[in-house]
């Protein structure tokens, strides 16, 4: 408690400050110039440049503009020095509508007059202003063809329900369609994946295979974001300012990879808490993708990629249709694309779990094919292997004297496994927006996506129970039997894992403008995915069971072994008859979830009053939704016929109401010296759980200008996180891992995993202080900075997953982990054999001796003592003419000062930053761009620093280098027409060196796993 009211006061402290140096400060205020390059032509294009050129919104009507020229302007001008030059003798007039917003129209008219306003602004805006900044690319001064420009009534930007706000005290990135294109990458999860604010460890589909996704809630090879390592669970997802349902196996996270790229417009990231705007789960920030609405032509964009060392080939097709009339438009869009796997064979450090050739351990288990006998330690009372099966042999003849006490047999668990799926998703996006009369407007959009996926995973293990019933049994010892640690990687092939994710979602929205230039909008929205995953060819106990003689031969099974043979577990090679081999493999596991949710919202906002330095502007609303989730499956792993799984249901419904306000203290009216702008705001949210109650989130921000271009921000908040449904509705069931216990030998672990109806909601305190800069001595330089901490309490976690292969390693975990020794320990012994009793115990009864279990771990989710995140984003670009071109220079960075971390209430905090499986201390991207006419080139450096592994050995730094080309066709016959070229990671620089104890040699939370990639585009837009 010290400590956070010690928090507490820094932050009032820091607001104080900030406040009272904006009120007493007397700096010189200066115009802010810029380097203008136009040339003589049409209006329009000409205001397009000068927007990307100035860094200034442009809003006015398609019709002002139309069949107008524009003289040249080139030189060094401020924005509005700029357009009284452009617009020298039109009759048009500018109005100042904030401080990067100028409004174009006719006089005596208005912007909207004839027709909607087109809103033209900087390719990359600056952080914190409209529009934010780049995600590691700089501002360029490229000219996109007019279709990229956006059609709307009014600027609403992510963070804020204000319209007309034009920005926030909170840091946002902006990465429009360009800059995802130019990011490289195939998909929008790609893309945001580069951004160093967004940690990918988690629920990608790398994730899945490499174990590194801890939660298991990964269901379809889904792609999710992370903001700051919080979890993905606590960043918010949006698709046009609305909720869609989640995905995974409890619904906990959205699956960006299943939103269509072609539709999108830009992505806006609030790098922030704001559940007093948005609600629960926004804690470390918001992603809100916006689809394409204003769109008049067509796009058509075909791409091919594959990687020069082998596997996940990649091709995509996507065509964006629209039309644009003076009071509405309508888009439609479809997308669909298509990869290969990804073996673990084909890369080095994938390919074997014996890393002793990079300098590391052997994590090769002794649950392998051919098997290894098990036997007691004298010295240690420990059951470990002592006799491998012959390797080579047909398994029938075996004598004694044929096994060597010592020799073991080991495996790679990654034999024969896909560290990447194959995939093919189909997607299509259609919205319309008509205005009804001057005053109305009604909208609405429906996407809907399905993809499937298929992997091959790794063989079943168990460890067998043979006796002198089966027909094969020898004993090295001439015991009457024996336990065979024992892997089907030899007689059976991978298991299949096949998934199919599923996204519907549908909206319809009203603005109606209302007396007093007041709005009001209601919309409702239907958001649904259904998530399928049939794993095939695991291991039947029961069938086992049959097939090795210890049970009789059941009616219940299809098999019998009298008939189709008995199973051999001495073999050294495949032998065993195909009959007996499809019968124990034939065990499966199906599961299908489905989240839904459907909102209704409903906000009335405009300005209250005049003040000296502007309107205060008001925000009201209310929303309500219903969340639901429910999973059921089917197994046939330990029984004779299929039987269900226990299901899981939740629901509940979330109503709200919220206010938001803006009070601009100083503002153009009455701006003085050192007091340019200083804007105060705040938002309240309270929201009422039908199963947990009432909860009120405030934030408050503040925004100052000292003199133009330097501006000052901070903002403070409360976040709140529901349990998920899942959390608390899923059963509890067994599981049986094995982990490493600090030596060659795995211990056999008895694993509790499911839900927790004890779960208690999570809070977050969050503030952050950044500085946005535009020099006026350097035209075309930005430099911005943001600190920012996340204060958890009682956060949600599952602590042992967070480094499961050191579950018995790790002391941060003894709260979760008891060591059994059940042959030796007649209370060890009655403990695990009443767990495997339980029903949750049902799915793996009889696939181990109960003597063979070494340990007892619980790993479902609970409210852990809390996390304490702080560090600082950094971000520059600047733009210049150089070598007959434009050329952009950028930098973006997150350096993570603090992820401190308390796995109970009692425990202490403990540094986490930094260490392997977490987020890096810092991470860089720099970019450089050049133009020259239809030539553009493009490079980015992409840099992770070092990390430490849990015994404090050191991992190197990742440094890679992307390069891109794109070449645009001359007017004529292939105007429209664009070719580009990306090569990722040109080097083929692979990932550091990491003694990985799951047995790959590098951290797959923090490293590509594809290596060099090459991929070839071609765009024609008409």
């Amino acid at each position: 408690m010290p400590m956070k009211m010690s928090v507490s006061r820094t932050r009032a402290a820091l607001l104080a400050g900030l406040a009272a140096a904006a009120l007493l400060s007397a700096h010189p205020a200066a115009a802010q110039p810029a380097q203008v390059r136009i040339e003589a032509g049409p209006l329009e294009p000409a205001l397009l440049a000068l927007a990307h050129q100035t860094g200034e919104q442009l809003l006015f009507s398609p019709d002002l503009v139309a069949g107008r020229r524009a003289p040249a302007v080139i030189g060094t001008f401020t924005a509005e020095q700029a357009l009284s030059r452009l617009l020298a003798g039109s009759g048009i007039l500018v109005h100042r509508a904030g401080p990067a917003v100028l409004v174009l129209k006719a006089k005596g008219g208005t912007a909207t007059a004839a027709g909607p306003a087109r809103a033209l602004e900087a390719a990359r805006p600056f952080a914190g202003e409209a529009g934010g900044a780049p995600p590691g690319a700089p501002p360029s001064q490229r000219e996109p063809p007019p279709q990229t420009a956006s059609t709307v009534s009014e600027i609403q930007v992510t963070g804020t329900h204000i319209r007309g706000a034009g920005s926030v005290a909170s840091p946002l990135i902006v990465m429009d369609a360009e800059d995802l294109q130019r990011s490289g990458q195939a998909t929008l999860a790609q893309a945001i994946n580069l951004l160093p604010q967004n940690y990918s460890g988690e629920n990608t589909e790398a994730s899945v295979t490499t174990r590194a996704n801890r939660l298991g809630n990964n269901l379809t090879f889904a792609s999710g974001v992370n903001l700051r390592g919080l979890g993905p669970s606590a960043t918010l997802v949006l698709v046009n300012g609305r909720r869609i349902a989640p995905s995974g196996n409890k619904g906990d996270f959205v699956d960006l990879s299943l939103i269509p790229t072609a539709a999108v417009e830009r992505v806006e990231i609030l790098l922030d808490g704001a559940s007093a705007i948005y609600g629960s789960d926004a804690v470390a920030g918001v992603v809100n993708v916006i689809l394409k609405r204003d769109f008049d032509g067509g796009e058509l964009r075909i791409r091919g990629g594959a990687a020069p060392a082998g596997g996940a080939e990649e091709a995509l097709a996507g065509l964006v249709l629209g039309r644009t009339w003076a009071t509405g438009n309508l888009l439609a869009a479809v997308e669909v694309s298509a990869r290969e796997p990804l073996a673990a064979a084909e890369r080095d450090y994938t390919r074997s779990a014996d890393l002793r050739r990079f300098g590391g351990s052997d994590f090769r288990s002794p649950s392998a094919y051919p098997g290894n006998i098990l036997g007691l330690d004298p010295a240690t009372g420990v059951s470990g292997p002592l006799w491998a099966v012959p390797r080579g042999q047909d398994g029938l003849g075996l004598r004694p004297t044929d096994f060597t006490r010592g020799d073991i047999n080991l495996a790679s668990l990654q034999q024969g496994v896909d560290m990447l799926p194959r995939q093919r998703l189909g997607s299509a996006y259609a919205a319309f927006r008509q205005e009804i009369g001057e005053r109305h407007e009604v909208s609405g959009d429906a996407s809907y996506t399905l993809r499937t996926a298929d992997a091959r995973i790794a063989a079943s293990t168990t460890t067998l129970t043979v006796t002198g019933a089966n027909p094969f049994f020898v004993s090295p010892v001439g015991a009457a039997s024996h336990q065979i640690q024992y892997s089907f990687a030899g007689e059976l092939p991978a298991p299949l894992s096949r998934s199919t994710a599923q996204s519907l979602t549908a909206s319809l929205g009203a603005r109606l403008s209302l007396p007093g230039r007041w709005g009001a909008d209601a919309y409702a929205a239907f958001g649904q995915q259904i998530d399928s995953l049939v794993t095939e060819g695991l291991a039947n106990t029961a069938i086992l069971a049959e097939a090795l003689g210890n049970v009789p031969d059941s009616a219940a099974t299809a098999y019998s072994p009298s008939r189709d043979g008995w199973f051999n577990p001495f073999t050294g090679q495949p032998h065993n008859p195909a009959a007996v081999r499809a019968a124990i493999g034939s065990g499966f596991t199906h599961t299908r979830g489905r989240s839904r949710i459907e909102a209704g919202n409903l906000q009335l906002d405009g300005p209250l009053f005049e003040l000296a330095g502007g309107e205060i502007k008001l925000a009201v609303g209310g929303n309500l939704r219903e969340e639901s989730f429910a999973r059921i499956g089917t197994n046939f792993l330990s029984t004779g016929a299929p039987i269900p799984q226990a299901p899981v249901s939740g629901r509940r419904t979330v109503s709200a109401a919220f206010a938001e306000v803006l009070v601009p203290l100083a503002g153009p009216q009455n701006g003085r010296p050192g007091l340019r702008a200083l804007e105060l705001s705040g938002a309240v949210r309270f929201e009422r759980y039908s199963d947990f109650g009432d909860t009120l989130n405030p934030k408050l921000g503040l925004a100052w200008t000292p003199f133009e271009g330097l501006r000052l921000r901070a903002s403070w908040g409360e976040s709140f996180r529901a349990p998920g449904l899942a959390e608390l509705k899923s059963p509890q069931i067994f599981q049986a891992l094995q982990f490493p216990s600090g030596s060659s030998a795995r211990v056999l672990s008895l694993v509790l995993t499911g839900g927790n109806e004890g779960l208690q909601p999570e809070t977050a305190e969050t503030f952050t202080a950044g500085v946005d800069w535009r020099p006026a001595w350097a035209p075309g330089l930005r430099l911005s900075a943001s600190w920012f901490e996340t204060v958890f309490d009682n956060r949600i976690d599952r602590p042992v997953t967070q480094n499961l292969a050191g579950a018995l390693l790790d002391t941060r975990f003894t709260p979760f982990v008891r060591r059994v020794q059940p042959a030796t320990d007649a209370a060890d012994l009655a403990l695990v054999s009443a767990l495997l009793d339980q029903p949750a115990a049902d799915r793996i009864r009889g696939l181990n001796p109960v003597t063979a279990y070494g340990a007892v771990v619980d790993i479902r989710a609970v409210n852990t003592g809390g996390l304490t995140v702080s560090g600082l984003d950094i971000q520059a670009s600047w733009t210049t003419r150089a070598f007959g071109g434009d050329l952009s220079l950028g930098l973006t960075g997150s350096q993570l000062l603090d992820y401190i971390q308390s796995l109970t209430p009692t425990s202490p905090g403990i540094e986490l930053a930094g260490l392997a499986t977490y987020p890096a201390d810092l991470r860089l991207r720099a970019t450089a761009d050049w133009t020259r006419g239809p030539l553009s080139l493009g490079a980015a450096v992409n840099h992770l620093s070092g990390f430490d592994d849990a015994g404090g050995r050191p991992i190197d730094s990742h440094t890679t280098l992307d390069l891109q080309a794109k070449l645009a066709a001359p007017t004529g016959r292939f105007e429209g027409t664009t070719l580009s070229l990306f090569v990722r990671n040109v080097f083929d620089t692979p990932p550091p060196f990491y003694d990985n104890p799951f047995g790959y040699a590098f951290d797959p939370s923090n490293a590509d796993i594809i290596g060099r990639f090459v991929a070839v585009q071609l765009t024609r837009r008409w």
